[in-house]
């Protein structure tokens, strides 16, 4: 949560998605209320309904993935949140700077 709110949160051209792998679909929602997550969750269920299938490329979790608005890969399943924060906050910057 820590740095989602750091790089994250104030930025217009980045949107935050959860993608819940649990089967216990009440737990799951339980658990992400819970945790106050300020953005969108997508349930098991329904990940194949919401066209994200094709970006979940392993099961780890937690598992970070950095796609453009035209649904191209920029960081592809890293299981280190370093890698796609990093690059997040490069956007951001771009964004404040043009």
């Amino acid at each position: 949560m820590e740095k989602y709110q750091k790089n994250i949160a104030d930025l217009d051209n980045v949107t935050f998605i959860h993608i819940s792998l649990d089967d216990d679909l009440d737990a799951a929602q339980e658990w992400a209320a819970k945790e106050s997550f300020p953005w969108l969750t997508v349930m098991n269920d329904k990940i194949e309904a919401s066209g994200l299938e094709p970006y979940i490329v392993t099961e780890s979790v937690p598992e970070y993935h950095l796609i453009d608005k035209n649904g191209n890969t920029i960081v592809d399943g890293s299981p280190d949140s370093a890698e796609a924060f990093a690059k997040i906050a490069e956007l951001g910057k771009m964004a404040k700077e043009g």
